[in-house]
Parts: structure tokens; sequence; C-alpha cells
């Protein structure tokens, strides 16, 4: 006991030691997309008390929104909220039940409280009120209802989140990789009067991206899946760039999003918002700017920070955008140096852009308002993506 409570108190100091460093603490958002891992995870249908159908092809992704207080954090474990702002599970099952997808109810909430414990000693978890819908091939072939789910879970968050592992968060722009865990969920209902129950085993990761489907599970779930809204979030580090960097300055790549995977092409119309916010300083609260911008390109490649064209495959979409220019001095010998590109627009709080011929990638990134990325924070800030919007 004695030896846990030194190496609590070595990480209190270490921690505050930090927090000194940092211009504020208070109320801060983590968006993340909590994914699972296929290769690690299992599930099962049982139809109508018989033998339990493994779900093949298992993935998928719960969009998370964990709010705290970080004033807290010094004095133990944080209380805190969380929500699914998205649910996107699919699969396919044999014996004639076909695909299985599931996604959070329209009409309902998956909500909770978590508890984070980066000091060690009592362990991060979440308790909520999951409630999401079910629907199969089978259900579709009779012409059946979503089978509607609702049940309290409670899951660990996992070893992930530390003292250590929060600042190199802090260091990277990125809540990657954070609440690495497992998670057990079982639910029972009817389909077509027949009992069923559902067991999911999850190893579950997190990061900035949605999940990918397989083709013809897309096909069969994505207009169920767009039941929760049409758009998908992507997250973006708050440290991400494309634009060319001052010298002493070390952005981290932007987002890159193939245009493939949003189902978009050359010729339909993107409608790009930002979400949450970001800070142009190293503090550990939710910051107040959201500029940001994005250009399209034929390829996903980009160059290193010291190129003013730094997206070779850039192509002009949308009203340009000005960044940029600065007074670089060696000694004596100055010149001005221009971040700005013909090709790039702005994003926030929302627009409309047509794909360009040729774009076979989105790539966007914050704007960051003094033009440096190296100490700008922020795990709650992203972008929602919608391609051909109704109005």
């Amino acid at each position: 006991m004695e030896l846990h409570d030194g190496v609590r108190k070595a990480c209190v100091a270490a921690l505050g030691a930090a927090l000194l460093t940092l211009t504020g603490c208070g109320p801060l958002t983590i968006r993340t997309w909590v994914t699972v891992v296929p290769d690690e995870s299992a599930g099962t249908v049982t139809l109508n008390n018989g033998a339990p159908l493994a779900i093949q092809r298992l993935g998928g992704a719960f969009l998370a929104k964990v709010q705290i207080d970080t004033t807290e954090l010094l004095s133990g474990p944080v209380q805190g909220t969380i929500e699914l702002e998205d649910v996107r599970l699919a699969g396919f099952v044999g014996g004639g039940i076909g695909p299985l997808c599931a996604w959070g109810d329209p009409a309902g909430a998956s909500a909770g409280t978590v508890t984070l414990d980066i000091l060690g000693g009592g362990g991060s978890s979440a308790n909520l009120v999951l409630d999401i819908r079910a629907f199969t091939g089978l259900s579709d072939a009779f012409g059946l209802p979503p089978t509607e789910l609702e049940q309290e879970v409670t899951f660990s968050l996992g070893g992930g989140l530390s003292t250590e592992t929060l600042l190199a968060a802090l260091r990277s722009g990125s809540a990657d990789g954070l609440f690495a865990t497992t998670a057990l969920f079982e639910g029972a209902s009817e389909i077509a009067g027949f009992p069923v129950e559902f067991v999911l085993d999850l190893a579950l990761t997190n990061g900035a991206r949605p999940p990918v489907f397989d083709a013809d599970l897309l096909e069969f779930c994505g207009p169920l899946f767009a039941e929760q809204g049409p758009q998908i979030f992507y997250g973006l580090n708050s440290q991400g760039s494309y634009l060319r960097a001052k010298g002493d300055d070390e952005p981290k790549a932007p987002l890159v999003i193939p245009l493939a995977e949003l189902g978009a092409a050359p010729g339909d119309l993107l409608r790009i918002r930002t979400v949450g916010t970001y800070s142009d300083d190293t503090v550990l609260k939710d910051g107040s700017d959201r500029r940001t911008s994005a250009v399209f390109s034929s390829t996903p490649d980009v160059i290193g920070a010291g190129n003013r064209l730094r997206v070779p495959g850039a192509i002009d979409a949308g009203t340009n955008v000005t960044t940029a220019t600065w007074l670089d001095c060696v000694l004596i010998f100055c010149r001005f140096v221009s971040s700005d590109i013909p090709h790039d627009f702005r994003v926030d709080p929302q627009v409309d852009v047509v794909v360009p011929p040729n774009a076979a990638y989105l790539i966007v990134a914050p704007l960051s308002p003094e033009h440096y990325w190296k100490d700008d924070t922020g795990f709650g800030f992203g972008v929602d993506v919608e391609v051909n919007p109704a109005s």
C-alpha cells in the first residue's frame, strides 16, 4: 500500500509539474471513433433458442463524445459524461440470417457517465445506456421492422489512459489510442415473434477515422446508418497541416480522405462542416478556434513542411483562401516567405463545394490562427462530411 501511494504521489507531482507549463485547465471534450478490432473480436446470434451462429466479418465503431473538467485531474478520479453520437456495427450471419446491422436509435440516446483515473489505482470505466436498433437480411426478407435493443452496459476504458499518454497526446495533438480496451455486449429481443439473443465480445481501440465496411455490408447497412444523419465525422489532429510551415514549426500530417470512402466522385457536391473546437495554445481544455481549410488532390501525397506546394496533386476548387506570409531571416539576410497556394478553400463553419475533375482525395486541416501548429491542442475537433445534401 505504501508503495502504491508513493507511485500515486509521484504521478500527481509529475502531472502537476506538467500542467504548470500549460496556460489553463477546464472543460475538455474528447470526440473519437471507438473502433472494433476485427481480428480480436467475436459475436454470435442465437435465434429461437437454437445453436449460436457466429457473426462473420464483424466490424464497426462508436463515435464517442467524452466531456470532463481537467481542473479535477490532480484531486483523483475525474467524473464526466459520455455520449455515443453515432453507432455503426455490421457483420454477416449464416443460417439464413444474412447481413446484420446495428445503429443508434435516432429516437433515443446512448449516454451515461465516465470515470477517468489517469493517476492509477481505481481504473477508468464508462457506464451508459446503450439504445440501438438491429436489422438483418432475414428481417428484410419477411418485411419485418428493426429490432429495438436498450440496455445498461459497463466497460473498462483500458490501460491506455495514464499521465504519460495524456501528456503525449497533448504533444502530438491527437487522442488516438487512449481507449484501447475490450467490451462485452449482450442483448435479447424478438424477430417475427421468435426470441433472438445477440452477444458481442469486442476488442476496441480509438482513432479519428470512421469505420470502413465491405461493399456488400455497406450497401445493406448504409441506409440504416444514415438514419442517424447523412453526415460522417472525421477527427482532425489539431497540429495537422498541408501548408508550408515556419522553420521552427513541426506540423503533423493533415487528414487525407479518399473520396471513394465517402462514395463521392467528381461532380458531386460535398457539404463540409466543422465540429467542436481547438486551441492555438497548449492547454488542457477546449479552445475557441474553428478555422479550417481543405484542398482536393489527385493523390494522397503531402510532402515536407518546408515546401510551398506540399500537395503535389492539388486541384483548384471552391473560393480560394489566402494564408500567411512572413519574413524569414538568416543573420542580416531576409526574404518574404508565403504559405499560400491557389487551390485550397476555407471550410469553417460550413462550406458546399463541388468535387473537381480528376480529384480522388480531400485533404483537410486546421488553419492555425498564428500559422504555427506545434503548440496547438484539442481532442474534440473535426469535420462532418455529407455527399450531395438534400438542401
